[in-house]
């Protein structure tokens, strides 16, 4: 927080919560283009400017922005839609209520003067004319709207996507493991799931001392290696620079240490190819952090437990949450206020 706000008060960057998580994932080092477009613009920049990049690599908080912005452009489209609708509509009512008048004559004198027939034809003629043409042009105006209507919801769905996804390894992100965690104490058997936290041992160490994008470089590698570890009911996203998470359904806890050390044992076997260069196995390496829904009330409880345990877990290690680790957590806290 001390570098982003240093960072803020030096290119003069508006103090707002979206741009925090901006420069946030700027200073992670994890996207190293979006720093650079940042420094790009100067200081003073506008937050337009800082808007469209936040949007350009898929964060959260920005794609909120186009969301939002998709949402009040559908309302103002379905708003036109409605009037043309109520335009056509009493012009139709209009050209109906000439026709009837004109039916109610002939009915009440079948053998009206053709001199007061040829007046009511020519009304007749003009009114269905006026008709057809506004149906056309009616027509058409439809078609503009509908495809306004298709812009929109394209636009709003690939923001839905991107607000659910990481930029750098198109995983899914924090946001949508929440939501999957949700989903999973709504279902009727919301028990039997283990959700693991992994960090990304040496990675912030290989960014330091290498050229930039070098961690992202390695951090797609090991999405790749993720994607190809679970099976079709299993989840797993990517939820910040060096973190990772699992979601696996129907496990016990004695095959949470096999799933933990399969993937860790994958991770350190992989010869990462970053920058040109091979790096021998054992570049990178895990630590897990492991929690169970049945120990856990609630989704935002699983993954406070997950990250306990993560804590507690000694580098390239596992750890399965306890009650004990949130005593030892209390009692730091009352250490930490006294």
């Amino acid at each position: 927080m001390a570098k982003i706000s240093h960072l803020m008060t030096r290119l003069e960057i508006p103090a707002i919560p979206r741009n925090y998580t901006l420069l946030h994932e700027a200073i992670t080092g994890n996207n190293s283009a979006l720093g650079r477009e940042i420094t790009g613009l100067g200081k003073a920049p506008p937050q337009e400017s800082l808007d469209a990049i936040g949007v350009r690599h898929g964060l959260p908080d920005h794609n909120s922005l186009v969301l939002g912005h998709s949402a009040t452009d559908l309302m103002r489209t379905i708003e036109a839609l409605t009037a043309e609708a109520e335009t056509e509509r009493q012009k139709r009512t209009n050209a109906l209520t000439q026709v009837n008048h004109l039916l109610g004559k002939l009915k009440a004198d079948p053998v009206m003067a053709m001199s007061d027939f040829a007046g009511q034809a020519d009304l007749l003629v003009t009114a269905v004319e006026a008709l057809i043409g506004s149906e056309s042009a009616h027509c058409q105006r439809l078609d503009a709207l509908v495809a306004r209507l298709e812009n929109v919801a394209s636009g709003a769905a690939a923001s839905e996507t991107a607000l659910l996804h990481d930029p750098v390894t198109g995983l899914a992100n924090r946001t949508a493991l929440m939501n999957r965690l949700v989903a999973a104490y709504d279902a009727e058997d919301g028990t039997g799931s283990a959700l693991l936290l992994m960090r990304v041992d040496r990675l912030k160490t290989l960014s330091d001392s290498h050229a930039a994008g070098a961690s992202e470089e390695a951090v797609k590698q090991i999405a790749t290696l993720f994607r190809k570890s679970i099976k079709k009911l299993d989840f797993v996203a990517r939820v910040g620079g060096d973190g990772f998470a699992f979601l696996f359904e129907k496990v016990d806890r004695d095959s949470v240490f096999s799933i933990a050390e399969r993937i860790r044992n994958r991770i350190e076997a992989e010869v990462f190819r970053i920058s040109g260069r091979e790096y021998l196995p054992g570049t990178l390496s895990l630590t897990i952090g492991a929690a169970f829904t049945e120990d856990a009330p609630s989704s935002n409880e699983l993954y406070r437990q997950a990250m306990l345990a993560l804590d507690a877990a000694n580098e390239s290690g596992t750890c399965v949450y306890s009650l004990d680790l949130s005593e030892r957590a209390g009692r730091n806290y009352r250490r930490g206020t006294a």
